[in-house]
């Protein structure tokens, strides 16, 4: 199978689904996103840390620095606070959901977002998380150490306390050897915590500290209706496109008319209902078809699911017969219930009567053997008058409904198909030829589907109203059935 024939299959019989499938999410987005309150982000930049090491480790480190900032942001006691310090309406679940941080390159700098619908608030609320995560950074990083120097300077403070005593007694007279050994020893010990102190400066320094390095800025505003619309709609056609192949898996067609003659191994003939010209080299591709086939009467079929419409019969029926042999014309009455024309009564020959839709006359049909004619029930007499059929040597056209199935006369079939036809009446139109033995001409188009499903016309045959009666020409092969 071809792609254009899997794209044509789907397009062509599924245009509708795939069409509300990308319609109605669009529109539907697009009504919701519309009437939301819009956001309004504010954006606070934050050198997160220091220390070299984080900006050398490269995506690892700079994703773990975006992870810290964001845990910070996000901690419901920091938002409490925040919130309370603001005096700002809002639940700290709520706006841990609007807040959002990302990283900038291999650097240290993370940018922190708040969105609210009050863009007044959106940047107090960033400007506040900025200065709250910094300090906590900042505690979380410099506080053991922090912590540890001024453990050291309370031991230094003490043991300088204690060393001015044992000095004095240690250079007393005489002096004190155990006031001495004490003061070596403290001496040692205040030593060490020097050092001690220094080793953690160091790496107080080496670890840095966090800063806000841009204050809370409004970014440009922006509509997502249009983005989420798209989206929406390119969802929906995915899934309208997903749901036509599996309806096409269970029930497979073929798009197109030429695909369907190509299948049956026919010709297409010509098109039904592209106008006179169109229907005039439909019945000359007819009659040669049938000539070579030595058919004298030709079957129409159906691939639809109702009958054929009278009015696409009698059109196809009047083309096969080229010279309007297979129209019976009815002779316009006087009102004294005579048929018009010349003073001797006579009926007028069919180029005498009016054409066109304002003649009043109904189309053509081929019902029983007979091309056929109504009238409205206003011009219609109490007399009728019969003019001549076609010839004997004519090719005559009936609807399969109307066939003699069992006239000993050599038939040919030729099936009626719109722009997408099931497998399966291809199926059944395959059996139908196989039973009949009648070969299959070829294949008549008609540009639109509803061309096959409309019910009988009104004024024709099959539809006939009340009041108005069918006017038919005798046939010598065909048995007239105008009668009752």
């Amino acid at each position: 199978m071809e792609i254009d024939e899997v794209a044509a299959r789907i397009v062509r019989g599924y245009w509708m689904l795939l069409l509300g499938m990308l319609v109605v999410p669009l529109v539907v987005t697009a009504v919701v996103v519309g009437r939301q309150d819009p956001q309004h982000t504010a954006t606070a930049r934050l050198q997160a840390s220091g220390r070299a090491a984080d900006a050398a480790a490269g995506d690892a480190g700079v994703s773990m620095v975006v992870s810290q900032v964001k845990a910070f942001a996000t901690s419901r006691p920091l938002l409490e606070r925040v919130l309370a310090e603001q005096r700002v309406a809002r639940t700290p679940d709520a706006v841990a959901k609007r807040v959002s941080a990302s990283g900038l390159g291999a650097s240290t700098v993370v940018e922190l977002s708040v969105s609210d619908t009050d863009p007044r608030v959106a940047r107090r609320l960033t400007d506040a998380l900025g200065r709250a995560v910094v300090d906590e950074i900042n505690q979380s990083n410099r506080g053991a150490i922090t912590a540890e120097i001024a453990d050291v300077e309370r031991r230094m403070r003490d043991l300088q306390q204690r060393l001015g005593p044992l000095s004095r007694r240690a250079a007393a007279t005489p002096p004190d050897i155990d006031a001495a050994n004490e003061r070596e020893r403290v001496q040692a010990e205040l030593s060490d915590l020097r050092t001690t102190r220094t080793e953690l400066r160091a790496q107080l320094s080496a670890a840095g500290a966090a800063s806000l390095v841009q204050p809370a800025v409004l970014e440009p505003r922006s509509d997502p209706a249009v983005m989420m619309s798209a989206v929406a709609g390119l969802t929906g056609l995915v899934a309208g496109v997903l749901v036509a192949v599996a309806v096409e898996i269970f029930r497979p067609t073929v798009p197109g008319q030429r695909r369907v003659a190509r299948r049956l191994g026919v010709p297409l003939l010509g098109w039904a209902d592209r106008g006179p010209a169109a229907l005039a080299d439909l019945g000359r591709r007819t009659r040669l078809s049938a000539r070579r086939q030595l058919v004298r009467r030709v079957v129409l079929v159906t691939t639809g699911s109702r009958p054929l419409p009278a009015d696409l019969v009698s059109a196809v029926a009047a083309a096969v017969s080229g010279d309007r042999a297979g129209t019976a014309a009815a002779a316009p009455t006087a009102p004294n219930g005579r048929v018009a024309g010349d003073g001797s009564g006579a009926p007028s020959g069919a180029d005498d009567r009016e054409e066109g839709p304002g003649a009043g006359a109904a189309a053509p049909v081929a019902r029983g053997g007979t091309a056929l004619k109504s009238k409205p029930a206003a011009t219609t007499a109490p007399s009728e008058a019969a003019l001549p059929g076609p010839s004997p040597d004519a090719c005559r056209v009936h609807a399969f409904e109307d066939v003699d199935v069992g006239a000993d006369e050599r038939t040919g079939v030729i099936a009626v198909v719109g722009p997408l036809t099931p497998l399966s009446a291809l199926e059944s139109l395959r059996d139908l030829v196989d039973a009949s033995g009648w070969p299959l001409l070829g294949v008549v188009a008609v540009s639109r589907a509803s061309s096959l499903s409309r019910g009988p016309s009104r004024g024709t045959s099959r539809g006939t109203s009340r009041g108005t009666r069918r006017i038919t020409a005798p046939d010598h092969h065909a048995p007239d059935h105008s009668k009752g």
